[in-house]
């Protein structure tokens, strides 16, 4: 049970460092100078700009990290930890407004962006470089510089070679990645191989239920039932027996003309067919639930000879 408790627990701190990994953050765009279409900030100013981007799937901790332009001065500009504001969720940009006052408030550097430098966004160490972004000195006013998803997981960028429009707080959309929905509308633009497969598809998904009903709940109320043949009981004569011990009892009552050899041939009867209710040394009597249709219950009827 111990060893069970750490295996969690680290893999539970395993999960939570993933989640933490800043390594995960890139500067996705910014921008140097603004025209007068530039957004402003909390002040009613326009300046410049710096967005950054969580790429994984987990909330990234931005706080503590540090921003600069000086590959000499990696902690030129900290990103204070103790706002929760600064917690960076999955896939999403968080935009910090490049005034060079890095007091005004916690989305506020301690640098303008210039034309021609870089911009480095540096791990909570305050050594590593997570990412970079060169802004380029020709770079009109206005414009900003980007970076683009290259693949479908949205994982890796590039920076676009070309100024682009200024997007603040929104995601860069991928201008060389291409979805499936993309990629199967230029394979099949009139939808025939889509078609036949979803036609496909359907018949089949048809034809096992067609087979599970027909095979595996098949109704079998309809179907005749064999009758099950009793078992004959020990010492039992078959029916065709019965009938010659009744034949002998009728041709001797008709030969004799007496009834003594009918109701002895009777009583071997039903002996042999294990009708008999007990049977003594002279005394014979039957069974009353099975000859209860029969004379023999008659008082008057039974048969008892004492011996001589």
């Amino acid at each position: 049970m111990k060893r069970l408790f750490i295996i969690i627990s680290l893999l539970a701190a395993g999960l939570a460092a993933r989640a933490q990994n800043v390594s995960d953050l890139i500067i996705s765009e910014a921008l140097a100078v603004p025209d007068s279409t530039g957004i402003l900030d909390g002040y009613g100013a326009r300046g410049g700009w710096i967005e950054i981007l969580n790429t994984s799937q987990g909330t990234v901790t931005v706080g503590g990290c540090f921003l600069t332009d000086d590959k000499g001065n990696l902690t030129k500009s900290l990103i204070p930890k103790s706002d929760s504001r600064t917690q960076l969720l999955p896939r999403q940009v968080m935009l910090f407004y490049a005034s060079g006052k890095g007091s005004q408030g916690t989305f506020y550097t301690d640098f303008k962006v210039q034309k021609g430098s870089t911009i480095y966004l540096v791990s909570n160490d305050g050594r590593t470089i997570i990412d970079s972004l060169v802004v380029p000195a020709e770079l009109p006013d206005g414009m900003s510089v980007a970076k683009f998803p290259i693949d479908a997981k949205q994982i890796k960028h590039e920076t676009a070679q070309e100024p682009c429009v200024p997007t603040p707080g929104i995601l860069n959309d991928s201008v060389n990645s291409k979805t499936k929905a993309q990629e199967m509308a230029e394979k099949d633009p009139h939808g025939f191989i889509l078609t036949v497969v979803s036609v496909s598809v359907v018949f089949l998904a048809l034809a096992i239920l067609w087979f599970l009903f027909t095979t595996l709940f098949k109704d079998k109320s309809n179907q005749p039932k064999k009758e099950k043949k009793a078992p004959a009981k020990k010492g039992a004569k078959a029916p065709e027996d019965e009938g010659v011990a009744l034949a002998i009892a009728l041709a001797l009552e008709m030969e004799r003309n007496s009834g003594d050899f009918a109701a002895i041939a009777m009583a071997l009867h039903l002996h042999l067919t294990q009708s008999v209710h007990d049977a003594e040394s002279f005394v014979v009597t039957f069974d009353q639930e099975s000859g209860k249709n029969s004379s023999w219950r008659n008082k008057q009827l039974n048969f008892r000879q004492l011996p001589r």
